[in-house]
Order: structure tokens, then sequence, then C-alpha cells
């Protein structure tokens, strides 16, 4: 089965129309606290990434940003610092489709944690670019979005569980009902469409969610995975994509809706509330509650049924090993008290 269907126009409606949304919702007036927790934020120099570094800093925790372009990602941290933020931040360039760059990286925050990191936000990515491999050989959409945070998780495990109540966060799309995945051969599609391969892996986001809590439970880790998708945000990312795939039929869709478009401050909510909420289970999704989840406070939202299906997770988590290299640990340390307040 093709990564991609023949033609995205021939799939049915969009299946979200037509379920509902968590009446409840998060704003940034119910987000807790911070202090003497530690934050690795990925795509955290620009969009959507930078917005929510510059709340967790606000909140007292120590951010650091990861992204690709040890220039763009050291202004970021300083233009963060000139706002006065009470956390610290500090920036680890890496570029999420070269693996020796994630160990490498890896490292680095390691250095600058002390060893401890409490919550990570998955949230970089790449969307409708042409056909393109990375260094391995891997089509690129799949290489940055999945396996690159798969394989930095792995090697960030450590810090992670070295924390008291460590907190895994994997930002997928609210498009993930559109994507397929190969269950073979992901990472080498036998036919490709830049959109369709956006979407696949943002169905994977969510997959790598679910086999990431099943291997904390398999181990008896005290970490929390959860989801997070921010609506249809306003970035150079969501902007560039648009420009160069007007002809696609996604692209018309969008361009549509650009007039609902809102601002990463406000597309960051859900992806904080995934972080800090003490209230989050594993398996959490978060999302807009308002039009389409296109933007509104943060509650809970659905995700595909074909990405809670535990072959799927565990095909991916298994394929996903043997690409990167990376073995997630087997018996880490007893769990501990989480220590994430409720307080303001």
């Amino acid at each position: 089965m093709p990564l991609i269907p023949d033609s995205p126009r021939r799939r049915a409606p969009l299946p979200w129309l037509r379920r509902g949304t968590d009446p409840s919702g998060w704003r940034y007036a119910d987000v807790p606290r911070l202090t003497g927790l530690t934050a690795v934020v990925t795509g955290g120099s620009s969009g959507v990434g930078l917005a929510l570094a510059e709340q967790l800093a606000a909140r007292e925790a120590h951010v650091v940003l990861v992204a690709r372009g040890a220039g763009e990602t050291e202004s970021a941290a300083r233009h963060l610092c000139r706002r006065a933020t009470p956390g610290h931040v500090s920036a680890v360039p890496v570029d999420l489709a070269d693996l020796d760059d994630i160990g490498t990286a890896a490292g680095r925050i390691g250095e600058l944690t002390d060893g401890r990191v409490d919550i990570l936000v998955n949230n970089a990515g790449v969307a409708a670019l042409p056909a393109t491999c990375t260094p391995s050989g891997f089509e690129a959409h799949f290489a940055v979005n999945h396996l690159g945070h798969y394989a930095l998780t792995g090697h960030l495990m450590p810090a992670l569980l070295a924390a008291p109540a460590p907190r895994v966060v994997t930002v997928s799309s609210v498009l993930h009902w559109l994507g397929r995945l190969d269950p073979v051969t992901p990472h080498r599609p036998a036919r490709y469409h830049r959109w369709g391969a956006y979407f696949a892996s943002k169905a994977a986001n969510l997959l790598f969610t679910h086999g990431l809590d099943t291997w904390a439970r398999a181990a008896r880790a005290p970490l929390t995975a959860v989801s997070a998708h921010p609506g249809l945000v306003h970035t150079n990312l969501g902007s560039r994509a648009l420009r160069e795939s007007r002809r696609h039929t996604e692209a018309r869709l969008l361009e549509h809706l650009q007039r609902r478009w809102h601002s990463p401050t406000e597309a960051a909510l859900p992806l904080l509330r995934a972080s800090t909420d003490p209230t989050a289970q594993a398996g959490d999704f978060f999302g807009p509650g308002g039009y389409l989840e296109l933007s509104g406070p943060a509650v809970h939202v659905r995700a595909a049924p074909s990405t809670a299906s535990a072959a799927a997770a565990d095909r991916l988590w298994r394929l996903s090993q043997q690409l990167t290299g990376v073995a997630y640990p087997a018996a880490p340390p007893a769990p501990h008290k989480p220590e994430i307040s409720t307080g303001t």
C-alpha cells in the first residue's frame, strides 16, 4: 500500500467536521508556574515553537531552543532574553534530517540541563516539500517530522528519566486525518505527493506518542506521552507551503481558510496545555476548540482511529529503531511523584 493515496481529492470529506470537541478549554491564565523545570522545544526559533518557548520561560522554566541553524537559534534565544522573561533560555542548533547531528545536539542539551529534562516538545517540522531525501536516503517529511524526533527523544531519555515526572509532547496536525502510512516502507514511498507526505508524517507523530506510551508502561517509566496540534497558524512554514503548492487542492482549501488563521501566540496554547496541564493523561491529544479545530481555546480533541492502532504503532516503533539505530532503555529507574504545580 503506498504512503500517499493516488489522489487526495478522492478521499471522503474531512472526518473531523462531523465530531464535537471538549467544551472546556484552557487559556493562558490556566498555565501553572514552572519554576525549577527544564523544557526543550524543537523548532523553537520561530513561529509556534518560539511562542511556546516564550510562554514557558515566562513561567520561570529553563528553556532550551532546538532548531536548524546556529545563527537563527541563538538569535531567537537572545530575543527571548531581551524580553526579560523570568526563565533562562539556551540555544542548541540541530538538523533533524541528520542522525549524527541529532546525537551531538542531545549531548549538548544534556550539558546545558545538567542531565535533566522535564518537558520535551517535539514541534519542529517541514511541510509540502518537493520530493527530497535526507543523507540517509529517507523521505524528508517522514525523516524530519518523525524519525528525527524519535531519535532525539531516545537520546534524551536518560535526561528525561532523571526528572521526577517527565513529559513528551509530540506536535501533530488536524490534517493527520488525511494521512496514510505505508506499513512497510513509509520512509521510501512508491509514489509521492508533497501534501500527502506531510499528512502521513503527522499521522506518524500520533503513532509515535502511542508507541512511546506503550514503551513507558512496559518499562515502568514515570513518563507521560501526549500530543497536540496548533490549528491553522499564520507562520513562515504555512505561508511558504501555500506559495509553493497553489495548484494542489489541499493548498487551495488552506488558502480559502486563511481568514481563520490565528497567530503563533494563540496557536501555542494547545501545546502549552499539553506541556503543563497537571491533569493531562498519557495519550491525551489537545487542539483548538473552535471551528474545524482551526483556532480557539485548548481542548481535548479526537485523533483518527488509524493512529490508535497498537499494531501500527508497534510496527512504526520497530522500524524507527531499525532506521535510526536508537534503542530506548529497557529498565528505567523507579517512578517518582509528579512535580508540575497546580498553582499559577
